[in-house]
């Protein structure tokens, strides 16, 4: 039963937000860590530094770094240069689909669950000038709905949180983070106290090898871009916005490159006098035979079974009769993007992997 109510959060908020399977999805969907830390980068605004991946553990496990201590809940909210605050949540979600994509894909390469390690940098809270981040009402209720998002609709995939150089007064937000965490999370969370302790650091590097961990956390890598040192918010800031308000920049559907062809007589021009004269005889390409008695390789498959949507279609058809099922109630306003949802679904029916 619990199962079928998370799934059916999974279904409804890509119902109430279509833009995840129109526009956030195919955004980020088949990039490598590289390639989304660019993007991610790129459109994050730079008073909060998160990097969404630092690496992998020994055990598998991706791990990545949030700063909370250097947020900046004003600058984030007020100084925007006209950019929605709301669009944030946007952000935030095609982290999500990126993270829960990449993770669905090395769990069927590997044969086990991966999941995310989540180390927390509470250094610098709530000193520097900067304000709580729970005591900036607007900051606060982004916190809340994002928290909430990552949760059911979401589902568990995070295997800890590390937090560490938390100073006294994190009690406050740890006494209203908990009431939003699920008591799952709630059992995740870990306090290591600052790195500058022995016992502390030793904890830490024992889940996060120190190869993947900056200088300031006890590792050996030195920086990472952006978070440490952190980025210059009022030299980043005027990039940031002409970035953000460029739609068609914020959500170019990604393309994998494609390999490189063969040059051909027709495609290069110094060779097309002779392409007309001399006609070239085409091979046929024959299988080599494979010996008696061996095994034979299977075909591999583009979509990993465990991909519960397909990367080009935005909903399975079925998706509105399983809330239904479910006793989900779905929202009765028109949507803008009822277009774009009846082209998915007649999609949908015609794709074999989706049913």
């Amino acid at each position: 039963q619990e199962a079928r109510e998370w799934y059916g959060d999974f279904l409804k908020i890509r119902i109430e937000k279509p833009e995840i399977e129109a526009k956030v999805r195919p955004s980020v969907v088949g990039m490598s860590p590289e390639e989304f830390q660019t993007w991610f980068s790129e459109r994050w605004h730079p008073a909060f530094p998160i990097t969404p991946y630092i690496g992998e553990t020994e055990d598998g496990q991706i791990a990545m770094i949030i700063r909370p201590g250097l947020l900046d809940a004003i600058e984030f909210t007020e100084n925007r240069g006209g950019v929605p605050l709301d669009d944030e949540e946007f952000v935030v979600l095609g982290m999500l689909e990126w993270t829960l994509w990449y993770l669905d894909e090395l769990s069927w390469k590997r044969h086990q669950m991966v999941y995310v390690i989540k180390v927390i940098d509470l250094n610098g809270l709530g000193s520097g000038g900067r304000k709580l981040p729970i005591f900036v009402p607007k900051m606060k209720q982004i916190i809340t709905g994002l928290l909430e998002a990552a949760q059911r609709p979401y589902c568990e995939h995070d295997a800890l949180f590390m937090a560490v150089n938390a100073p006294f007064i994190f009690r406050a937000v740890k006494s209203v983070l908990f009431l939003i965490l699920t008591a799952k999370q709630r059992g995740k969370f870990n306090v290591l106290g600052y790195v500058s302790d022995a016992g502390a650091r030793k904890n830490l590097l024992e889940v996060v090898p120190a190869r993947i961990l900056p200088d300031d956390l006890g590792g050996t890598r030195g920086g990472l871009p952006g978070v440490y040192p952190p980025r210059d918010v009022a030299a980043d800031l005027p990039s940031w916005i002409q970035r953000r308000q460029d739609a068609e920049f914020m959500w170019k559907p990604f393309k994998k490159p494609a390999p490189a062809s063969i040059p051909t007589a027709a495609s290069n021009p110094d060779t097309q006098s002779t392409a007309t004269t001399a006609p070239v005889r085409s091979v046929e390409q024959k299988p080599e035979p494979t010996p008696e008695g061996a095994a034979v390789e299977p075909t591999p498959v583009t979509t990993s079974p465990g991909v519960l949507f397909s990367d080009t279609v935005a909903m399975p058809a079925t998706a509105q009769q399983d809330l239904a099922m479910q006793g989900v109630a779905l929202p009765a306003e028109e949507d803008p993007l009822d277009d774009v949802k009846l082209e998915a679904e007649e999609s949908a029916k015609a794709c074999v992997c989706c049913g």
